[in-house]
């Protein structure tokens, strides 16, 4: 098997803040072979968008990398010179910025933000940008024509396939995607994703999404990594993890996930992200969880569930008898009460 185009090793991130360090991802293990669709979800805060921005180098000022590796095509971009992880940007690695309202400049025509990028790798003549600038569009459907608008002058829905199209400027054989459909409508989130989709098939590059949203991951995902907390605490592939959950916090996300003719409503998990810079001892997902115990004040292994398929949790073996008790919402509601009413070493068991 050939190695993986995108490979993260170990990675350690924080963010510098006037009362500490902020832990924002934590041994965090992830690979994408040539394309392949890799959806990575959870909650607001949890590390996702930190982690693309690790990737492309694009961190603020307070962040910095506190170890791991970050390898590109088999090149460590961590301890690389920074002028290879600057080539790599866009023509290795490319991104959809979350916002297409904020991620383009106002005050320039569309043609010169994507020209801006081209030619900070290729010296390429005039026509020969516009005529590129032309072909993308055409490929994200948006008419040739409106090149020379500016970004006002376009829907929400095609600002999204502008950005699409400046990141495929250069054909990176990587495409990172944060929360590309934000504010859109279904409709034409469902446009935008059925032609990335298309592009992927037809010009062969990985996509790793980020998203808060189970079903886009579901629906466009080979793959899936779940993160809570800055941490993985579940990946595998998408239908497998999907049909046998191994770790609460996905259990809980997935029961949130409205689905025509389910049982039950949806459910919410009570409470919220840990605090990073003080995160709890042991699993982080604790103080919300409706399955914990004692031992899970203490770093829970990560597991091999199937080939592929690993979870972060010390009960994976007894997860299909919990499996369950967590379509319940008094399951979760107990917990809650019990993580607001007790002392934090006495933790509900099921």
């Amino acid at each position: 098997m050939s190695p993986p185009i995108l490979e993260i090793d170990g990675l350690h991130l924080g963010y510098a803040t006037r009362t500490g360090t902020a832990a924002a991802l934590r041994d965090v293990h992830l690979s994408v072979d040539a394309g392949e669709s890799v959806g990575i979800v959870g909650e607001s805060g949890c590390g996702k968008s930190t982690l693309l921005k690790a990737v492309m180098g694009v961190m603020p000022p307070n962040a910095a990398i506190e170890k791991g590796a970050i390898r590109f095509q088999d090149i460590d971009l961590v301890t690389a010179d920074p002028v290879v992880w600057r080539r790599a940007r866009w023509s290795g690695i490319a991104m959809i910025a979350q916002s297409a309202l904020n991620a383009l400049n106002p005050v320039m025509r569309v043609s010169a933000q994507i020209a801006e990028a081209i030619l900070a790798h290729e010296n390429w003549p005039r026509d020969k940008v516009r005529a590129r600038i032309r072909e993308l569009f055409e490929m994200v459907g948006v008419d040739s024509s409106r090149i020379d608008d500016f970004p006002h002058q376009f829907s929400g829905g095609m600002r999204q396939r502008v950005l699409i199209a400046m990141a495929l400027a250069l054909r990176p054989p990587v495409l990172l995607a944060d929360e590309p459909t934000t504010a859109l409508d279904v409709i034409v989130q469902d446009q935008i994703f059925r032609r990335l989709n298309q592009l992927q098939e037809e010009l062969g590059f990985a996509m790793l999404l980020v998203t808060h949203d189970l079903g886009l991951v579901i629906e466009n995902c080979e793959r899936i990594v779940v993160m809570y907390g800055g941490m993985i605490v579940e990946a595998g592939p998408t239908a497998q993890v999907i049909a046998a959950p191994a770790h609460p916090y996905t259990l809980g996300l997935y029961n949130a996930l409205p689905r025509l003719g389910a049982a039950v409503e949806p459910i919410s998990i009570p409470g919220r992200p840990p605090d990073l810079e003080r995160p709890p001892a042991g699993c982080r997902f604790a103080d919300r969880c409706p399955f914990a115990q004692a031992r899970c004040r203490t770093d829970p292994p990560m597991r091999d569930i199937a080939p592929g398929h690993w979870a972060r949790c010390h009960r994976t073996d007894e997860m299909e008898a919990l499996r369950p008790a967590a379509l319940d919402p008094d399951t979760w509601e107990r917990a809650a009460d019990t993580a607001t009413t007790t002392d934090p070493d006495i933790i509900k068991r099921i």
